[in-house]
């Protein structure tokens, strides 16, 4: 639940409301909880760049098209926190997939231990976003995409100009097969049956906005800054009986009050990332 209000010191109806609205929130108290208790801090937030898309929009008729249906691709996933390095080096890739269709690129890339990492550019802010998928579900992709040495280079379609797309596999950190090809052209069936589950998983990463964001089961505390989806910087300033937070913008005078287990609704992140 979220509550926005004016510039602060205003008096009459806009407090009247202000008032009002967070003694609604307050109320919540005296509620169930239905969801987990908060796990992290600030620390553990992903910084994110100022315009950053919390996930990718889908239309109104796909959007209740899926509602349909059970997409299984993040059932038993876990969110990626903090770093991930491991003994300070990087995780061993396994696979790496790659598209660029004018202006939009898009990679998903798998590590050991079921790390899943995506980047989107071009389609509004850029999306980067980091999930840990169950033991099977990693054994399931990787099984997916062994036969891609069984695939000959010159039966796809070469890559164009403004158009190109990489699916790389690794069987070491030094050795890997690699296929490219055009991403828009049509491709033998043994190849759409690769990248099918990557497509499936690369899609249902970009548009979740649960477990790929590292705001949900965040515990906030005054001082901490994040960045909203409409792309302002917010300061704790209180966090009222651990229920309810109210949020300042850096930039404007407006003041927000937040549930605590609603925070991943509204903020991407938290500030120090480059802009993108």
């Amino acid at each position: 639940m979220l509550a926005k209000v004016g510039k602060a010191g205003q008096v009459g109806k806009a407090g009247k409301l202000a008032r009002g609205l967070l003694a609604s929130l307050l109320a919540l108290q005296s509620l169930p909880v239905v969801a987990q208790q908060p796990t992290h801090d600030i620390s553990m937030v992903d910084k994110v760049p100022l315009g950053s898309a919390m996930a990718t929009p889908l239309p109104e008729a796909q959007r209740k098209a899926l509602e349909k249906y059970d997409l299984p691709e993040l059932a038993g996933s876990s969110q990626a926190l903090g770093s991930q390095l491991i003994n300070g080096e990087l995780r061993q890739p396994l696979v790496d997939y790659f598209a660029r269709d004018a202006k939009i690129q898009q990679r998903l890339s798998i590590f050991e231990g079921g790390l899943v990492v995506i980047d989107i550019r071009g389609a509004g802010g850029p999306i980067r976003k980091r999930v840990f998928i169950p033991g099977d579900a990693l054994k399931s992709y990787l099984k997916a995409v062994a036969p891609l040495d069984q695939i000959r280079q010159e039966n796809l379609s070469a890559p164009k100009n403004d158009r190109r797309a990489v699916l790389r596999v690794y069987s070491s950190s030094q050795k890997y097969t690699e296929r490219n090809f055009d991403p828009v052209a049509a491709l033998p069936k043994a190849m759409n049956d690769e990248l099918a589950p990557l497509r499936d998983l690369l899609r249902a990463i970009s548009e979740d906005r649960t477990v790929t964001n590292t705001v949900a089961g965040y515990m906030p505390k005054p001082g901490d800054q994040l960045v909203g989806d409409d792309r302002k910087v917010y300061r704790v300033v209180r966090v009222m009986d651990e229920r309810i937070v109210e949020l300042r913008c850096t930039s404007q005078p407006i003041s927000m009050y937040v549930a605590v287990k609603d925070l991943y609704h509204y903020f991407t992140g938290t500030t120090g990332a480059a802009e993108q």
